[in-house]
Order: structure tokens, then sequence, then C-alpha cells
């Protein structure tokens, strides 16, 4: 089993380096698979790799608080169930088990939006409407 998941560990990660040749014009400068891979493993990581500070401080942020508060609840339902409260143990529960469910769907944004981030970071979004290194044809209107 060990050597299995290292073996899907090194396949994942050199699997971005070479699908694709260097000179290849529709690879992307980010790898998608070490932004997806940053991103699962620390919270805001991917996005931090594709230079998107804010989104990798929001994802550091939101994720962490969900770990946090998911670990007091189980706290919380540690010590209800060992005196014997079973209403606040039952609320504790559920509480943390909502809170599991609320940091998958995160974490699976955040997945989702460093991919992206990392196949479209090489994408001019500027307002020039002509390509690069193309003559600029102007027409002009007086009245």
């Amino acid at each position: 089993m060990r050597r299995a998941l290292i073996l899907i560990t090194l396949l994942c990660a050199f699997s971005g380096t070479v699908a694709r040749p260097l000179n290849d014009p529709a690879r992307p400068l980010k790898s998608t698979t070490g932004a997806v891979l940053r991103s699962l493993a620390i919270p805001g990581w991917g996005q931090f790799y594709t230079e998107n500070y804010f989104k990798s401080a929001a994802f550091l942020i939101s994720e962490t608080t969900f770990l946090i508060n998911i670990s007091r609840n189980s706290d919380w339902l540690q010590s209800a169930k060992s005196i014997g409260d079973l209403e606040s143990a039952h609320f504790y529960r559920n509480n943390r088990n909502k809170l599991i469910w609320w940091f998958a769907a995160v974490k699976l944004l955040s997945l989702g939006d460093s991919y992206v981030n990392a196949q479209l970071h090489h994408i001019d979004i500027s307002p020039e409407l002509t390509p690069r290194g193309e003559p600029v044809l102007r027409f002009s209107f007086d009245f």
C-alpha cells in the first residue's frame, strides 16, 4: 500500500512535465498538477503558486478556521460524552459533521480554483484587442 501511494505521488508530480513539449504554446506556464497538489497539502498554497495572493489568504483563513472549529467541536463532543450529557453530545456531533461537509466543499473549491488558475496563468487579459507585434489600425472621426 505504501509503495502504491509513493508511486501514485511520483506519477502525479511528473505528469505535468512530460505531457507536452516545452515549446508548445498550449502548455501552461504553471503546472496544473503542482498547483492542485500544493492546494491539497497546505490551504492556499496552490493559489499562492499561481500568484493569486488575495485568494491564497482567503482560502488559508477559511480552511484553517474550519479545521479549528471541527477540532473544537470534536473535543466538546468527547467531553459531553464523558459526563453523560447526550443532548449536548448530539448537538456537537451534528455541528462537527456540518463543518466537515462545509470544509470539504471549500477544499474542492480551492482545488478547482488552483487548477483553473494554473491552466489560465499565461493568458493575457489586457484591454488591448490587437495581437502583440501586429500593426495597429486606428480610425478617427471628427464632427
